[in-house]
């Protein structure tokens, strides 16, 4: 009876498992039919095929072709609808050259740039009640959003100069309170009683971008890894992301992380590679200090 038992419920969580697998083959292959249809000017059938993804995928690619069929089509008020709520999933999403005509590129960008700034405020919003939680790493890439939205956006939103404050000098915050604490050190019992007089605060062990009194690294040696796509959608698209490192104060990168993907098989030769980059150190007075760099990537054409 037991034996019967455990053997049942080993026949459940495989059927549990194998009933999911054709849900994201069919949203693959659709998609790929779709691209297909909308390539050769059938933006009809694409757009149908479009529709049966839509609730059953968040590929925002995929919301992006049911987009350039509309517009094709003629229907440019539901376009406008289906931009809208890919922006505000994605605010940091645009088309590549190479999949959309100048023409529809402006269509995209004439509706995404009037919301960024409320998105910016909305994703502030969220990143400081994250921060508030002591949720760091939410928090952290809820603000890198922030920066990069108040970027595009530039001065000439009211406000905008102050929000980019505040969200440089949290996001910071919370990248520190993610690096690991350093070890305390108990105090000599010889040692003199602390001064009463006011102390200067500890200067940074890491300098960033936020430290203008710092001169920033120049790289030496940069060789960034091939990147070599596996099908004809690739070799038409354009991927980016960054990556940051810490420099030493002898030029040679210390860590590396990627802040934004460029690509799942691309990150991690991106970080091969940038444990072998040399730099110019950056110094303050004159003096080599350790540096924290971002660095943008960017794939294809």
């Amino acid at each position: 009876m037991k034996r019967h038992f455990r053997q049942s419920l080993v026949t459940v969580f495989v059927s549990i498992i194998f009933a999911s697998i054709p849900r994201v083959v069919f949203a693959q292959d659709a998609l790929s039919r779709a691209k297909g249809f909308y390539e050769s000017a059938d933006y009809e059938e694409a757009l149908q095929l479009l529709d049966t993804l839509r609730g059953k995928t968040t590929n925002t690619e995929a919301a992006a072709y049911r987009v350039f069929c509309l517009v094709a089509l003629g229907r440019n008020d539901e376009a406008k609808v289906a931009v809208e709520a890919i922006v505000r999933v994605d605010p940091l999403f645009r088309p590549a050259d190479s999949q959309v005509s100048p023409r529809l590129r402006t269509f995209f960008e004439d509706i995404r740039k009037p919301l960024l700034p409320e998105i910016a405020r909305q994703s502030y919003s969220s990143a400081k009640t994250a921060f508030d939680r002591k949720d760091w790493a939410p928090a952290l890439t809820d603000f890198e959003r922030v920066l990069a939205l108040l970027s595009e956006i530039g001065g000439a939103e009211q406000g905008a100069a102050d929000l980019r404050t505040l969200a440089s000098g949290f996001r910071d915050l919370a990248r520190t309170a993610l690096e690991p604490p350093k070890p305390v050190e108990a105090p000599h019992p010889a040692a003199p009683p602390p001064a009463t007089k006011p102390v200067a605060p500890p200067e940074p062990s890491i300098y960033g971008m936020q430290h203008m009194d710092v001169k920033r690294p120049v790289a030496v040696s940069k060789t960034m890894p091939e990147w070599r796509p596996e099908n004809p959608v690739e070799e038409r698209m354009t991927f980016e992301g960054a990556v940051e490192v810490v420099i030493g104060e002898d030029g040679k990168v210390l860590s590396s992380r990627i802040l934004e993907s460029v690509h799942p098989r691309y990150d991690p030769l991106l970080l091969k590679a940038a444990a072998a980059w040399m730099f110019k150190p950056a110094t303050k007075n004159g003096v080599a200090v350790k540096f924290r760099y971002t660095i943008a990537v960017k794939l294809g054409t």
